[in-house]
């Protein structure tokens, strides 16, 4: 289950992300479709959140759709779309659907790793397997397991981004396979500052289990690798 997280926090949600490289994201997937043959002309964006990827696609005249479980961050994406106004759906990403098939499906910065029950994780991919035309592509990204671990107790960093000071603190639950990480936020005011407070968690899976979930969805060809790169994912392998 997708629970209820990016509330408070969607309004400022793009200044804590500012220095994410979403272009080279882009170029990524561009060159995924390459490798794959793929010449996707409609994309659908699971976890679209604010809309900054989607914004690239559109700007680059994909025809895109936008799939989020958060209100308050599609009304951002709304907001910061409307020149394109695209199709934006909320939707939790088990139960999601369109009227008509795309060629790609994405799902990026480690969305599903929100879905903490396998079988929803499986839902959410016979969703996806539903919603691709013959021979479209489905690409995502995950934290692994591994790289979650590296987020326990011990893990706690800061930053500032135009009057928004960030706490996170992140500790993992390695029987669940689980990261809890809470986001604490001093944004600033009138010359005061707000507190916002909110927890998020996610659970990492294995490639063996992954690959399990979309062969039972319907996909057949199945192809990891190491975020942003072409390498085969290794042990110590992060997303």
């Amino acid at each position: 289950m997708v629970k209820k997280i990016y509330k408070d926090i969607a309004t400022y949600y793009d200044r804590l992300m500012e220095g994410i490289n979403y272009e080279g994201w882009i170029e990524y997937i561009k060159n995924i479709c390459v490798l794959n043959q793929l010449n996707p002309k409609t994309v659908l964006d699971l976890g679209c959140g604010t809309g900054t990827p989607t914004l690239y696609l559109l700007e680059e005249g994909y025809r895109v759709i936008g799939v989020d479980g958060s209100i308050e961050m599609l009304k951002v994406a709304k907001k910061k779309l409307s020149p394109f106004n695209p199709v934006l759906i909320l939707s939790k990403f088990e139960n999601f659907t369109i009227k008509k098939k795309v060629d790609l499906l994405i799902s990026l910065f480690d969305s599903l790793n929100n879905i903490l029950i396998e079988d929803e994780l499986l839902r959410t991919f016979i969703c996806a397997e539903n919603c691709l035309r013959k021979g479209g592509l489905f690409v995502f990204d995950l934290n692994t397991i591994y790289g979650l671990s590296l987020m326990n107790s011990s893990s706690t960093f800061t930053k500032e981004s135009r009057g928004v000071y960030s706490i996170w603190k992140s500790k993992f639950d390695r029987k669940r396979l689980q990261t809890t990480l809470s986001i604490t936020l001093f944004v600033s005011e009138n010359g005061n500052y707000r507190r916002i407070e909110e927890t998020h968690m996610e659970k990492g899976y294995s490639f063996y289990t992954l690959k399990r979930l979309l062969r039972k969805s319907g996909f057949t060809k199945i192809t990891f690798y190491e975020h942003l790169t072409f390498r085969r994912p290794r042990l110590k392998t992060k997303r």
